[in-house]
């Protein structure tokens, strides 16, 4: 734990430690730099819904909790605690804090705005347990007796909200266990990353998009409905497998498509884009599985044109049963032609910086063609803009590690044009010499965060 996670959590006395439930929540919400103020109430006080089952009877979140002993602590935020204390009441009358059924669902609607997706971390603690998941993805979970301070008051832990959250509409769940005998829940929004002298500041404006769930392959949710393009639509429709399946199904001669949609600035040009595919091969040949992707072409008759081999994003030939978290850099994408003899062996026909793609198309299409299972996709993209200072190449005020981590994938490439900013020293390619320009032009020492 961090020097500030546990001065918070050392500031957490006076909790009823007998069966509740207690939360804090914190979030950073900002989708631009301008609009830093003091803090942010987005998913403070009202808007909680709650639920005995999670199913059905959906209510307001009872607040304030009544409980005598546990209060919200100032100590938990210097700018001032907004939070209350909640927990499900089927009413009439007042709540007890001893009241209520020993399971409880809360549930919290969030829509972010276009644009880079902001940051929301959550400061959590639970008496006893709970589970936390955004867009039906689990975040975390939290055992008050793995949680425990010297004192023997609950220690909060931080949770990162961020990767499962996109554009539009979203959906914050919780699932609150009583094992005991009490039961509450608290929740406050707080920056725990922030400079205290500026409680909220913009995050480094990438983007993280998510496509499916990070559930080990457990088929039948409603995030296994992957959204498709168009052009992945038509693919499916001319390949020779059988019909296309969801995420999360095993796929014997059957495809699975999905699109990363993209909302992105007009001035915005894309530094750095890598994709992390959770697969397992559910067929018995295997060697030669591919992904197709936007400019992939499966015509009504005949083979598609250009293809990613899964041996070449592997570095080895694909087995069945295996599973593998495909790591693609879309700055040094490997290609081949599908008439490339099969089983793929030896290097790719060609490597290419697809980020120019990314930006026109607005867009990336996923489609594993036939025998590999898909558990998620998930997009992680960095950008800057004309104007921003050379070498800012995540356009975060500042030239650092970072920048010389996006600057490292793309290392021996071409650059996409005269204006490439990664092209430092203007030669037209993506060199050392680019990386040493970067280092002498950092604005921390040895390039640090």
């Amino acid at each position: 734990m961090n020097t500030f996670v546990r001065s918070i959590a050392t500031c957490t006395t006076a909790w009823r430690q007998r069966g509740a439930v207690a939360l804090a929540l914190a979030g950073l919400l900002l989708p631009r730099a301008e609009a830093a103020t003091p803090r942010t109430d987005l998913l403070s006080g009202p808007g909680w819904q709650a639920s005995a089952n999670g199913i059905d009877g959906w209510i307001p979140a009872y607040a304030p909790f009544p409980n005598p002993v546990t209060m919200p602590n100032p100590a938990l935020n210097p700018q001032g605690v907004y939070a209350e204390l909640m927990w499900y009441w089927p009413g009439p009358g007042t709540p007890g804090p001893g009241s209520g059924p020993t399971t409880a669902y809360f549930r919290h609607p969030l829509d972010l705005p276009a644009g880079p997706v902001p940051q929301i971390v959550a400061l959590v603690a639970a008496d006893d347990e709970l589970t936390l998941q955004v867009n039906g993805v689990t975040i975390g979970g939290y055992v008050l007796d793995d949680h425990k301070m010297s004192n023997g008051q609950p220690e909060v832990v931080a949770m990162d909200l961020t990767p499962a959250l996109h554009a539009g509409a979203n959906r914050i769940d919780i699932k609150a266990v009583d094992t005991r005998g009490y039961h509450w829940l608290f929740f406050d929004s707080y920056n725990l990353a922030a400079d205290p002298r500026n409680v909220l500041v913009a995050r480094t404006p990438d983007t993280t998009s998510l496509v499916g769930d990070k559930d080990d392959f457990h088929g039948g949710d409603a995030a296994d409905a992957a959204p498709r393009s168009d052009h992945v639509l038509a693919m499916q429709r001319n390949l020779v497998a059988a019909p296309a399946v969801d995420l999360d199904q095993p796929a014997v001669n059957q495809s699975a498509g999905l699109t990363h949609f993209l909302t992105l600035p007009a001035n915005a040009i894309v530094t750095s884009a890598t994709v992390k595919l959770r697969v397992k091969m559910t067929g018995d040949l295997v060697q030669n599985d591919v992904i197709l992707y936007n400019q992939s072409e499966v015509p009504a008759a005949g083979e598609a044109s250009t293809v990613i081999a899964l041996h070449d994003l592997l570095g080895f030939a694909p087995k069945p049963g295996a599973v593998y978290e495909l790591a693609w850099n879309l700055a040094k994408t490997p290609l081949r032609n599908f008439s490339s003899p099969a089983p793929f062996s030896g290097q790719p026909d060609r490597v290419a910086d697809l980020l120019s793609m990314l930006k026109n198309d607005r867009r990336l299409d996923v489609l594993a063609v036939d025998d590999t299972m898909v558990d998620y996709s998930e997009l992680n993209l960095t950008y800057t803009v004309a104007g921003a200072a050379v070498g800012d190449l995540n356009n975060d005020g500042a030239i650092d590690r970072d920048d010389l981590t996006i600057l490292l994938l793309s290392l021996n490439t071409a650059a996409s044009g005269p204006d490439d900013p990664r092209d430092l020293d203007r030669d037209g390619r993506i060199t050392v010499l680019d990386v040493r320009k970067l280092v002498d032009s950092c604005t921390r020492p040895l390039c640090a965060k």
